[in-house]
């Protein structure tokens, strides 16, 4: 198991890169994190946020913004 560098929770890397995976595309973990040290938590926020999805984003421009 590995350790986080962020908020210090251990997590399995290969579930982690699964599921991003699914959310965004493959190999996204790997693209963001090389080292592989960030839990999905942690990930999640910084990856959502560099495909426009993020959750600042979302709560600035309110749940109706309509992006066309």
């Amino acid at each position: 198991m590995a350790v986080c560098i962020e908020c210090g929770k251990e997590f399995d890397v290969a579930a982690v890169r699964r599921k991003l995976s699914r959310e965004y595309y493959k190999g996204v973990y790997d693209d963001q994190y090389p080292d592989a040290n960030v839990c999905y938590d942690c990930a999640l926020p910084d990856i959502s946020a560099s495909w426009g999805t993020g959750e600042d984003q979302i709560k600035d421009m309110g749940s109706g913004w309509d992006p066309d």
